[in-house]
């Protein structure tokens, strides 16, 4: 058959299967997989072992074959034909940043409402991952065979440092191409760099006893609270009175515990979001609640997390390629005398790293913050013109409209640490989402569009399996 053939073949063996692919993509959902290194003797832990094993038993069910790594990755492997011996891979994650709060529906028991998926990792990643599977399935029953073997990677550590695919690269070759399933249409064709640290502060004296707040370095957190000990009463009823409706105040003796609440989003895409750590701190400045070097600590972070974007931080930055630089806290604790603000910045491509962190430790060190755990990764960037790009392109046209064009994004998808990888769909299929979104509560995914997006799939491996 020929590919508009094959595309009406296709979505119409989806129609007939949806229900059976809501139920699996529930199944995988109700499996927590929360990446916890070393966890249990496995790899991430017993629950994305628990999850892998899981998405084994599905792939066998349907006839295929199954490779697992340590529970680093596993493989969904269809064999090919006069090509067998080299691979073109689909590879996505299976694991999931921490539920959080602010949940109406249960995060960990998935239901179906209103034509999406609700539960956390319905969209980052599983759904994904669940529908290739299923194009997978609906290849070999229509007959389409490949001259290439196709490999469906799941990784369990792409939230929390991609440690996944760094072994999968050290005992095995890395496909001829790989299709990461982990974006929007039409495709990512460069991602931000990647910095993350911890902004160190002591707390030796005052008032302040105990603080935390966040679930995720790449998450904007809902969350965040203060203790504080014979903290001012008048300034406290001040702030109760003023802020009913997103700040708790918890009384417990002479201490009290002050709660901020805001709204949750993925580090890479802040806009709309509302951190908790950031109005937490602004707000006990602006009530002027801590005592003794807690309270400059708290104040320091006040003044340098104005915005999204690392104003405060020296970093702001902007270019034609893929934006503004964002800068979010994800995570807050105070331990052992320790203030620990996390950062996790998502820097433009062109923007010198160089640069980048000389301004931020300036300012860092002006104010007395010490700066651990430093970590980052280079932006990547793909030719838009070559080839194989060119024709996922013009695949994507044909059959989803002309509306979708590649782009950029702070998100950092397995691709940056995968040879000959691109972020292609299946996410981005214009549909109105009244729930939540990635990283967020209420996390959902749309149905049909991964159904949409099958077809593509399809397509695209015929076509990357004629051009490799």
């Amino acid at each position: 058959m020929n590919d508009k053939e094959l595309s009406a073949a296709v979505a119409q063996w989806a129609r007939d299967h949806r229900e059976e692919m809501v139920q699996d993509l529930i199944s995988i959902v109700n499996r927590k997989s929360i990446s916890e290194p070393g966890e249990g003797g496995f790899a991430f832990g017993t629950d994305c072992k628990d999850c892998a094993d899981a998405m084994a038993e599905m792939g066998r069910k349907y006839g295929f074959d199954i490779e697992n790594d340590d529970y680093y990755t596993l493989s969904v492997l269809a064999p090919g034909g006069s090509k067998k011996e080299k691979e073109i891979g689909i590879l996505g994650h299976l694991d999931v940043v921490p539920e959080g709060t602010g949940w109406r529906f249960e995060p960990y028991q998935a239901v179906e409402k209103d034509g999406f998926v609700i539960g956390r990792g319905s969209s980052d990643n599983k759904g994904a991952v669940i529908m290739s599977l299923y194009v997978m399935r609906c290849m070999r029953d229509l007959g389409v065979s490949l001259d290439h073997t196709l490999r469906l990677i799941c990784g369990f550590n792409e939230e929390a440092g991609m440690q996944d695919v760094e072994h999968y690269l050290k005992v095995r070759e890395a496909p001829e191409f790989t299709i990461v399933c982990d974006g929007g249409w039409a495709m990512i064709i460069g991602e931000k760099g990647l910095l993350t640290a911890n902004l160190n502060q002591k707390v030796s004296t005052g008032n302040l006893i105990a603080m935390e707040g966040g679930v995720a370095s790449n998450s904007v957190p809902d969350t965040a609270w203060a203790k504080l000990v014979d903290a001012d009463r008048e300034s406290v009823a001040k702030l109760a009175a003023e802020h009913p409706d997103d700040v708790q105040v918890i009384r417990e003796g002479s201490a009290v515990m002050i709660v901020a609440r805001g709204i949750a989003a993925h580090a890479a895409f802040p806009e709309g979001s509302d951190s908790a750590i950031g109005k937490l701190n602004r707000l006990l400045t602006e009530y002027d609640l801590v005592t003794g070097d807690g309270a400059e600590a708290v104040r320091n972070l006040a003044e340098i997390f104005t915005d999204n974007y690392g104003t405060g931080l020296g970093i702001d930055f902007t270019d034609d390629i893929s934006g503004r630089t964002t800068c979010v806290g994800g995570m807050i604790s105070l331990k052992d005398g320790v203030l620990s603000q996390n950062i996790n910045v998502r820097y433009a491509i062109r923007q010198k790293s160089e640069e980048l962190l000389e301004n931020l430790k300036e300012v860092c060190e002006g104010r007395g913050i010490v700066i651990e755990d430093l970590e980052y990764s280079a932006p990547r960037y793909t030719d838009p013109d070559a080839p194989v790009i060119k024709m996922l392109l013009d695949t994507c046209h044909e059959f989803l409209g002309e509306e979708y064009e590649p782009y950029t994004m702070g998100g950092g998808t397995h691709a940056r640490k995968f040879p000959n990888a691109l972020p292609y769909g299946p996410g981005g299929i214009k549909a109105e989402n009244p729930f939540g979104h990635p990283h967020g509560a209420d996390e959902a995914v749309h149905i049909d569009s991964l159904i949409r997006s099958m077809s593509v799939y399809a397509v695209a491996l015929v076509r990357l399996d004629t051009m490799l």
